[in-house]
């Protein structure tokens, strides 16, 4: 098993992920047994397929997950660090996971893998019209967010988000959610994220900064957030809120806040008025390898 630091070039920054290869002959329960003592966010099991290159199933310490965007790339990372799409992993290969068979790919060289890159699903989108159960429920004020320019939706590349623009950094670092209302809110709007953002950024070159949360239970504050990542800058693109020469690499900061530093890397194929391919992609460390024992 690894342990990776993933959407960072930096040890002990990113969104640390486990995975865990060959599980294979472990069932459902001893999946959970093993997240559980691994302790971290998301812990992706490596399996054989059937229909893909790779299969991969994602267990939090409580439950499985349907997918995981850090999980994902740290295990594809970590995959081709062990030569298991050949020694340059160049081209295109299939993943299997349980929201369905996704492409994925890496920039790679003479010297290894630079960015690993998954293919989310066509996003789909949806307006939301409750601002101030949305302000209230981040715990800042209904004029720190900024709506009334972009408006706030529901978005999906695999996973349902709600996607909220707050006008300043300072808006952003204020935030205090409340538990009780995010979960109420997240159950309403039957989203599994809420992902905030602004377009003040704290390091040259990124496009966006965002804070992420889970509902949950428990409810938490995410590092670094592929999947949500990828839906906000399809609706940015879709909306023609990015610029069409802007739109193949778009970098999205996050993780400031909670000392982890990250940077998620989007890039939207768009044709006439249709979005053809969502692709987030990073780099990864690897901070510890091990064994596990399962009885």
């Amino acid at each position: 098993m690894t342990r990776l630091d993933v959407f960072t070039n930096d040890l002990y920054a990113g969104n640390p992920a486990w995975v865990v290869f060959g599980a294979d002959t472990l069932d459902d329960v001893q999946l959970g047994r093993v997240a559980f003592e691994l302790g971290g966010p998301s812990t992706a099991f490596v399996l054989r397929s059937k229909k893909a290159d790779v299969r991969l199933r994602y267990f939090t310490p409580s439950s499985e997950e349907p997918i995981s965007g850090h999980a994902t790339i740290g295990a594809l990372w970590a995959l081709a660090e062990r030569g298991a799409f050949g020694g340059a992993p160049g081209g295109r290969h299939r993943l299997e996971t349980p929201v369905g068979i996704l492409p994925f790919s890496f920039d790679a060289n003479s010297e290894g893998v630079k960015r690993a890159w998954m293919t989310q699903k066509k996003p789909l989108f949806a307006k939301v019209e409750e601002f101030k159960e949305i302000a209230s429920a981040l715990g800042i004020g209904a004029d720190s967010l900024f709506h009334d320019a972009f408006p706030i939706s529901r978005a999906s590349t695999g996973l349902p988000c709600l996607l909220v623009p707050v006008r300043s950094l300072e808006a952003i670092k204020r935030i205090e959610p409340r538990a009780g209302e995010m979960a109420e809110l997240a159950k309403e709007l039957e989203v599994v994220a809420i992902m905030v953002y602004t377009w003040s950024v704290l390091e040259p070159g990124s496009s966006l900064h965002t804070r992420c949360y889970l509902p949950g239970p428990p409810e938490q504050e995410d590092i670094a957030s592929g999947m949500p990542a990828g839906a906000l800058c399809a609706y940015l693109v879709e909306h023609e809120f990015i610029p069409k020469d802007r739109t193949g690499d778009i970098i999205v900061e996050q993780g400031h806040w909670l000392g982890r530093p990250s940077k998620i890397h989007v890039r939207i194929e768009r044709k006439g008025a249709m979005i053809r391919k969502v692709e987030v992609g990073g780099s990864a460390r690897t901070s510890a390898t091990g064994k596990i024992s399962v009885e």
